[in-house]
């Protein structure tokens, strides 16, 4: 995945914007903006972080989802 499809896609996935995600993993909005125009390859850490964030996005979603349900015995 491009620089600039992983960007945008963390960012739609999260529902934020560029400047949160940069904020959020600890980054300048100019590192954030060099890895999405491909002047910087994106280092593993921040796929792996990508990862991560989206994968916790999606238990907090599933975790409200169940909570909605009572157990019955």
């Amino acid at each position: 995945m491009s620089g600039k499809d992983a960007v945008e896609s963390i960012c739609n996935d999260l529902g934020i914007n560029q400047k949160i995600l940069a904020e959020t993993i600890g980054v300048s909005r100019n590192t954030l903006s060099n890895w999405k125009n491909e002047k910087q390859e994106i280092p593993y850490w921040a796929t792996k972080l990508f990862e991560l964030l989206k994968a916790q996005k999606e238990c907090m979603e599933y975790k409200k989802f169940v909570s909605g349900y009572k157990l019955t015995n």
